[in-house]
């Protein structure tokens, strides 16, 4: 039990530098710099509700993982992504700090708000909520095994909360010891002018983030309902704005209430006008579902205009290739796992992968598993199956006599490549049944 708390705590803390995190942590230390003029008593009030915030929301987790466990359900790190009504509410939340950090309104929770000044650490804990609900679609080297042990229906529910309050502890502790630790503070910059560009380059950083979850509502949703949302954020947007400008702390009492109802009424309105969940329709199956395009005709190419050709998941197609003794690569992906898109970047579409599948001829299959499945759930499982392994990204290369290697969630292309090369050696190319 040990060695797997240490491991969530060490996955918390590498969760900082995750790129769905890292625009918060580097906010949070913007806010050390600003907190200069504050007493260190001060300073560490806010470094303990961070830290509040961030693990009180990684217990909340626990909770669901714990209630859900007794109902059955399948569980997986991130699936709740595959969800639209949750990425449209984070998508949302995440384009409100980043219209704050722009400086179209001033929200009385941020960690600049009169209130601060005033010694209230309320933004704190908020901004801890906001990164912990931000890592939830990361996994890092530690995350993976952790999350494992406290998903397996023999673990306790007294553990579970353990490792989720342990993960969240370690998000926190970058910016914890930035608060509790003068030394550290005091060689950051000095209070000025240039943090307010700071903080709108930090802005455009979370509206970078918006568009990065956007994406993943864009491919869950038919067109017209994630254009509909678009103008949905809009209206969010003209309502903050309103309520700063018209509502501000120079009107009186009774007008900043009549602004707030009449931006919140505003926002309540557009959303039972403008937001729908509808699902596209499913598209149809590769080769009618058959595997014909696998028996007829000259091998396709799986390199071309220098980019690997990736053919979408179907039963059936890979059924057929292991027929004629083919090995296949399964890439388990989604639109809103970020550690998925920079494997994808960084290792995958390389030279020496690009290389080894051309050498190899193994067919690379992607796995998008941006919507929920029950089938590609059961795949997953199976691949899973009797070991400490959840969520996405996965990468398998998967056998025509059924067996698979499951390479690690953190990879390289030089593993990549050997586990092609293994591939080709124990089912050749030559040794393909004739199309």
């Amino acid at each position: 039990m040990l060695g797997v708390l240490g491991a969530a705590l060490l996955g918390g803390l590498v969760l900082n530098v995750m790129p769905c995190v890292l625009p918060v942590l580097t906010l949070k230390a913007f806010h050390v710099v600003e907190h200069g003029k504050h007493s260190p008593a001060q300073r560490r009030k806010h470094g303990f509700a961070y830290t509040a915030g961030t693990v009180s929301l990684f217990l909340a987790i626990a909770a669901v993982v714990v209630a859900l466990k007794a109902s059955g359900r399948r569980l997986g790190w991130g699936m709740q992504f595959q969800h639209p009504p949750f990425v449209a509410a984070l998508t949302t939340i995440v384009f409100v700090f980043a219209l704050n950090a722009l400086g179209v309104f001033e929200i009385l929770i941020s960690t600049e708000g009169k209130d601060e000044d005033e010694g209230s650490a309320w933004g704190s804990l908020v901004n801890g909520w906001f990164a912990a609900i931000m890592s939830t679609p990361c996994s890092a080297p530690f995350v993976g095994s952790a999350v494992a042990f406290a998903l397996l229906q023999t673990t306790s529910a007294i553990q579970v909360f353990l490792v989720f309050g342990m993960m969240g502890f370690g998000l926190a502790v970058p910016y914890l010891l930035l608060t509790l630790i003068p030394a550290i503070g005091n060689r950051l910059p000095r209070p000025g002018a240039w943090m307010e560009q700071v903080k709108q380059l930090m802005g455009f950083a979370l509206i970078a983030t918006t568009i990065w979850l956007f994406r993943t509502f864009q491919k869950q949703v038919t067109p017209e309902a994630a254009n509909w949302f678009l103008f949905f954020l809009l209206s969010v947007a003209v309502a903050f704005w309103g309520n700063h400008s018209f509502g501000g702390l120079r009107h009186t009492h009774r007008r900043r209430w009549l602004v707030r109802i009449i931006a919140v009424a505003g926002v309540v309105l557009a959303y039972r006008s403008m937001v729908t969940f509808e699902r596209p329709a499913m598209a149809v199956a590769l080769a009618a579902n058959d595997g014909s395009a696998a028996k007829k005709g000259p091998m396709e190419p799986v390199i071309k205009d220098g980019h690997i050709v990736w053919t979408m998941y179907d039963a059936n197609r890979v059924k057929s290739e292991h027929a004629r003794n083919r090995p296949v690569f399964l890439d388990f992906t989604a639109e809103w796992c970020a550690s998925c898109k920079a494997n994808e970047k960084a290792f995958i579409e390389s030279d020496t992968v690009r290389n080894a599948f051309d050498r190899t001829k193994v067919l690379p299959v992607k796995v998008d598993m941006t919507n929920e499945s029950d089938e590609l759930n059961a795949l997953l499982d199976k691949f899973y199956k009797g070991l400490d392994r959840n969520g996405i990204p996965a990468y398998v290369v998967y056998y025509p006599d059924g067996t698979f290697e499951l390479l690690p969630n953190v990879i390289t292309a030089e593993m990549v490549q050997t586990s092609l090369d293994k591939a080709a050696q124990k089912y050749p190319v030559d040794k393909y049944a004739s199309l």
